[in-house]
């Protein structure tokens, strides 16, 4: 296997297991920053449900991979939309920037290794009997 091809193969890896999951999380994540004023948390479960569905069909290899990206999109994200120009009382930009790693924790960590493990529940097979017949 010459070079190119362990390049296209990592490049495939990589897509599927990093960069699919990080692409489908960006909407819910913006969605939450959105409504992050929002007067009750329902409208803030999609980010929790949309990362159980992508850890049971995409299984990310690298969980935490996939948590300190979706940090670094909350932080992008709510930069775009001036979250940060108005933190609100008794909160920083430091306060909310470090918060977002257990917003995240919350929203994208768990439930996505839950999901992983929930397939990885379903997906086992059985053991065959090991006994040779003698």
């Amino acid at each position: 296997m010459n070079a190119y091809q362990r390049l296209w193969e990592w490049t495939k890896t990589a897509a599927r297991e990093h960069w699919l999951p990080l692409l489908i999380l960006l909407a819910p994540i913006n969605w939450v920053v959105y409504r992050s004023d929002a007067d009750n948390v329902l409208p803030l479960l999609i980010l929790p449900l949309v990362a159980l569905v992508v850890g049971l069909v995409l299984r990310p290899h690298h969980v935490w991979l996939v948590w300190l990206s979706s940090v670094v999109m909350l932080w992008i994200v709510a930069g775009y939309m001036g979250k940060y120009n108005d933190p609100g009382p008794d909160e920083t930009v430091a306060s909310i920037m470090i918060e977002a790693f257990v917003w995240m924790f919350l929203g994208v960590l768990i439930p996505v290794w839950f999901g992983r493990l929930t397939r990885a529940a379903i997906d086992e097979q059985p053991r065959p009997d090991r006994r040779q017949e003698s």
